[in-house]
Parts: structure tokens; C-alpha cells; sequence
């Protein structure tokens, strides 16, 4: 499964008349993809809902070191030479 922006977000706010569906999708897959771009647009998308952002970087540091879920990380030549 593809975990895109709206998908994460659905997982991160309880309060999302989605939330459930959510979690019942997300436990119903053992293949789970995200990428590195969604990770940041979500970060994004969190702040513009006004969510706290400890929470929310909580969240995406759980989601990036979960072995559950494959992150492709998206690295700039800057990045790759440790600038």
C-alpha cells in the first residue's frame, strides 16, 4: 500500500472522520510505501491544520524508523556529500 499525505494525515488526526478507516486499512497490508516527499508534505499540511509539532514531528519520526513501512528517501548531491 501507498501512504500518501491525506492517508497520513488520516492516521496522525483522531479527530478525522476518516481515522478509523484509516487504521483498519493500514493494519490490513503488510506492504507499506511511503516516500520521502509525503513524509515533508505532511509535516506541511499538519502545521497549516494547526496540529502541535511535536506531535506531528513525533509521528514522522515513528513513521520513517518503522521497519513496517518501506520510506524511499529522496537524497540531493548535498545531502549525499554530508553538506
Amino acid at each position: 500500500m501507498f501512504i500518501d499525505t491525506s492517508g497520513l494525515m488520516c492516521l496522525f488526526d483522531a479527530r478525522d472522520h476518516r481515522h478509523s478507516s484509516a487504521i483498519r486499512h493500514f493494519d490490513s497490508t503488510k506492504a507499506r510505501l511511503t516516500h520521502s516527499y509525503v513524509l515533508a508534505e505532511f509535516v506541511a499540511l499538519a502545521i497549516a491544520r494547526r496540529a502541535p509539532k511535536a506531535d506531528t514531528l513525533q509521528f514522522v519520526k515513528a513513521i520513517g524508523s518503522d521497519s513496517a513501512i518501506e520510506v524511499i528517501w529522496r537524497l540531493t548531491r548535498a545531502t549525499r556529500a554530508g553538506a
